[in-house]
């Protein structure tokens, strides 16, 4: 039985069109995607290219590409949200292509697509993809990468080894050198299962490692500079930090070890196991049948058949298993093995059509589960409002159509959990829209301090970054009133108590308030907002001063 290849266009193209909504979603939250999109704010400003700097300080802890791939886009588009969250998902869509070039290589175009759709349709690439971090790039970098690697590894084709090192290095340039366990490690296990162990030190194979050293050198150049050739400068609290041993140690290795200049005493050897469930959802129990299926049948399976599922296999645990062996453990970092996992599960479901009727009954019981509790919790937490309502009724008609049987037990599998999790991100990116943007201090002072005449703000304690970014005038970050200016025109972002008990110690006369905004952060909003009194009495107000 062939798949209806329209009908799962049809779905990735829905999805990919949903996705996208979020890339006009402004910038919240003091969180990574801020910090970074600062960080490329300064570069466009400062003009320089090769320091990282953070609220005025040196700034070590991811290499540059993200910065400088950002700050391009501010040249392109100016400094605003959307140029910040488009370039990192045309990467996500970028990782979706190679991720059906790299199936279609390795099995079929069938099998192709329906990675793609599950790809696009697991619940923590929908939000990555939009919350824009470092793993968002990788998925254009890293799939690519392999592709190539298995071209070059079959035709040693110019084309392909300059493209595969250019991909590498940039995923290099990006998160570190961790990421040539998932590139390389499906290759390498291959050549083991197949006894090829000499290509691993192959004159073809040297050269590209080489060439991978080679275009990693601008990262290295800048790292240098900013750090090797300034021992005084303070980072981490420390000084003498070597740029270089970062990159080729205290990043990685450092991490494992607990030895860099960044410890961290927690870790759950368990923790990507719960995570990636939810991460992958709806397709978590495909994923649990299929790579028992895979281990199960190796032995009755093909030597040239196995050495695919060992690739795939390979590239998803052994970057599991190194993930889970550090105690930094953040759930977005199992985006990477999702592509591989969505492999995994495309060749299951094709290789076994005529056994699917249990696997499309608990897919669509879970797709019915899902839309009723995301519902449910949504009408809780948020009562009837404009995008809660509207998406209330997206559910109740998908839910209907669970009721037409002309379905395939394979297209069942695939369109019921898509449709269910394209509504559920839906809902949660209107209730983002409308009612957390609506609550979020640094975006809405700085709307209002854009409309008032051109001056400095100097920022009193609250420390927003999403202030920081939204800000048309230059930012500072200061502790106390004896480090504001004396002279000339500014503003003061203080919290209005402070301002009226006086515990900052500035001078009302010569202070004017020109604006004030009451919030408070997204998770206090989430678990007070259907309860009116109670919400009130967690926001914050906020006053911005004049000094004249």
């Amino acid at each position: 039985m062939l798949i209806n290849r329209k009908l799962i266009i049809c779905l990735v193209v829905l999805a990919v069109a949903i996705n996208a909504v979020g890339i006009f979603e402004p910038l919240l939250r003091n969180d990574d995607p801020v910090l970074y999109a600062n960080i490329a704010k300064h570069i466009v400003l400062s003009g320089d290219w090769i320091d990282l700097v953070s609220g005025g300080k040196d700034w070590l802890d991811k290499p540059h590409l993200p910065f400088w791939i950002s700050a391009l886009s501010f040249k392109l588009f100016g400094i605003n949200s959307f140029a910040y969250v488009f370039p990192g998902f045309l990467f996500h869509l970028l990782g979706a292509y190679y991720t059906y070039r790299l199936a279609k290589h390795l099995y079929n175009p069938e099998v192709g697509l329906i990675s793609v759709l599950l790809y696009v349709t697991s619940l923590h690439l929908l939000f990555s993809a939009i919350d824009v971090r470092a793993e968002a790039y990788l998925l254009g970098q890293i799939m690519p990468a392999c592709y190539y690697w298995l071209c070059y590894d079959r035709n040693s084709n110019i084309k392909a080894l300059l493209l595969a090192s250019l991909f590498t290095a940039m995923a290099m340039m990006t998160k570190g050198l961790f990421v040539v366990v998932t590139i390389f490690s499906g290759v390498f296990c291959s050549w083991l299962y197949t006894r090829q162990f000499k290509r691993i030190y192959a004159p073809k194979w040297l050269l590209a490692y080489g060439l991978c050293l080679l275009f990693i050198l601008p990262e290295l150049i800048c790292l240098y500079i900013q750090f090797d050739l300034h021992p005084e400068k303070t980072v981490f609290g420390q000084q003498q930090i070597s740029g270089l041993k970062w990159y080729f140690w205290d990043s990685q290795f450092g991490r494992f070890f607990n030895s860099g200049p960044i410890v961290n005493t927690q870790g759950n050897p368990f923790f990507f196991v719960h995570t990636f469930l939810w991460a992958f959802l709806p397709w978590s129990m495909i994923f649990i049948l299929a790579s028992w299926r895979q281990l199960r049948d190796f032995r009755l399976r093909s030597h040239s058949q196995n050495a695919r599922v060992v690739y795939l296999l390979a590239s998803f645990w052994l970057t599991f298993i190194m993930f889970s062996a550090t105690r930094f453990q953040l759930d977005h970092y199992t985006n990477i093995i999702i592509p591989f996992a969505s492999i995994v599960c495309a060749a299951y479901l094709q290789d076994n059509l005529q056994m699917l009727r249990k696997l499309a009954s608990f897919q669509r019981g879970l797709s019915l589960f899902m839309l009723i509790m995301s519902a449910g919790l949504f009408v809780y937490l948020f009562r009837f409002t404009p995008p809660v309502s509207g998406g209330i009724i997206a559910v109740i008609l998908i839910a209907l159509m669970f009721k037409k049987t002309e379905l395939s037990y394979l297209e069942q599998c695939l369109v019921y959990p898509s449709l269910a999790i394209v509504v559920i991100f839906g809902l949660v990116l209107s209730v983002n829209y409308y009612i957390c943007r609506s609550y979020d201090v640094g975006y809405n002072v700085a709307q209002q301090v854009n409309n008032l005449p051109p001056a400095p703000l100097y920022d009193m304690d609250y420390s927003s970054t999403p202030l920081e970014f939204h800000l048309k005038y230059p930012y500072w970050r200061v502790d106390d009133a004896a480090q504001l200016p004396k002279s000339g025109s500014y503003y003061v972002f203080v919290k209005q108590q402070d301002w009226l008990n006086g515990s900052k110690k500035l001078d009302k006369s010569q202070y004017t308030p020109v604006a004030e905004f009451c919030g408070a952060t997204i998770d206090k909003v989430l678990r007070a907002y259907s309860n009116y009194a109670k919400l009130q009495s967690r926001l914050t107000c906020y006053t911005v001063l004049k000094y004249e």
